[in-house]
């Protein structure tokens, strides 16, 4: 086999990688859904540009252990060698897992193996499955490529791609899901949509979205638009340094059991006048502000200008998270701290119904619109 013009089964989640690949990325992070075919079709494209390449190449292919990649990435690889006619044992050195495309040299293995990750140089890197390997890795095999980077990886909670890659590197992001691989069997279609119940199950592994924590206390949400036929009221919980000043626009749909929340601002190190400022941004003079009780001196300086007092404080925290999952949270596309805190906001101790301190900001804010809401339907507060 010698050519690189063979034909291949190209699914639309190959058609997107490629395209991000010809207009000349060099980073390239796929988020991917169960069998969105994200692997395969990475795979396709590095045999491609093997193929085609006029130079020699090195091409590393690399997971969190190598039994990982000879049970998947490996085994795909072959499959796609063999349906194109090679006789995968004549350009395979089974010891060293490398196969020999054209000029180029493709290699598997494993980041438990450090001489690989901190060996010699290559042209093209291909992380599976990132989620599973440390940054550090990440980034000793990074500064060690000169050419292209993929990334691809499960959601299944944020991690590292999300805090220190995307927000500061120069990168194309796609996002695919089974929808996307239209050779997939029929059967397992069913299997996936069958699971739509598992809140936590659709969400990663059928619609490509990123995961909560292991142990987060809402799971209960998505994203979407806010009603805006419903009353509203904005919270806002007080911080400084380290913990931000965070502030929503929310509603209450009891009928429907929805929360709405918008968020408006995060901000750490502000002054009065700017956490001021920043409300008189979003909020009217008349329009409800529900704010921590605990911060009494804040509240009556803002309520010269604002319609704002702190919550009651009835009941314990716990009993009233309990009832919010009883909701279904609905936040804004543009409310990325919001996301942030329900993806990793969890509890302490389950048991004892402690939550940790950590990640709550908007979260705790959200509660106390929720308790006035309920202190209001009960008869036990004006509305304003």
């Amino acid at each position: 086999m010698n050519s690189a013009s063979v034909s291949l089964q190209a699914t639309e989640c190959f058609v997107k990688l490629k395209e991000q690949y010809d207009a000349g990325h060099k980073l390239i992070i796929q988020q991917g859904g169960t069998s969105s075919g994200k692997t395969f079709a990475t795979l396709q494209l590095i045999y491609i540009i093997a193929m085609q390449s006029n130079s020699k190449l090195i091409i590393s292919v690399v997971s969190y252990a190598l039994p990982h990649l000879r049970s998947g990435a490996i085994r795909d690889f072959e499959f796609i060698l063999e349906s194109i006619g090679y006789n995968v044992e004549q350009i395979r050195n089974k010891t060293d897992n490398q196969y020999f495309i054209g000029r180029s040299i493709i290699e598997f293995f494993g980041a438990e193996n450090t001489a690989k990750v901190h060996g010699p140089r290559r042209d093209i890197l291909y992380i599976n499955e990132a989620i599973d390997i440390k940054f550090d890795i990440y980034t000793q095999l990074r500064i060690r490529t000169r050419g292209v980077t993929f990334i691809d990886y499960n959601p299944k909670m944020e991690f590292w791609v999300h805090d220190e890659v995307i927000p500061h590197e120069q990168h194309a992001f796609i996002k695919t899901t089974y929808k996307d691989n239209e050779f997939l069997d029929e059967a397992i279609v069913q299997q996936i949509e069958s699971r739509r119940h598992n809140i936590y199950f659709w969400r990663v592994y059928g619609l490509g979205e990123i995961g909560a924590a292991e142990g987060a206390i809402f799971t209960n949400w998505r994203v979407g638009e806010f009603d805006e036929s419903l009353s509203h009221m904005y919270g806002l919980d007080f911080g400084f340094h380290p913990d931000p000043d965070a502030c929503s626009k929310n509603a209450i749909d009891r009928r429907g059991r929805k929360i709405y929340v918008k968020e408006l601002f995060y901000e750490r190190n502000q002054s009065f006048f700017n956490l001021k400022d920043n409300l008189h941004r979003y909020i009217n003079r008349n329009e409800l502000i529900i704010a921590d009780s605990a911060e009494k001196r804040l509240i009556r300086d803002l309520s010269v200008e604002f319609n704002i007092r702190g919550i009651s404080k009835r009941g314990h925290v716990v009993e009233w998270l309990r009832k919010m999952q009883d909701y279904e949270i609905i936040i804004t596309e543009d409310s990325p701290n919001v996301e942030k805190e329900l993806r990793n906001y969890q509890w302490h101790d389950k048991k004892a119904g402690i939550p940790i301190d950590a990640f709550n900001h908007f979260m705790d804010e959200v509660r106390y619109c929720f308790m006035e809401a309920e202190m209001v339907r009960k008869g036990m507060r004006r509305i304003n």
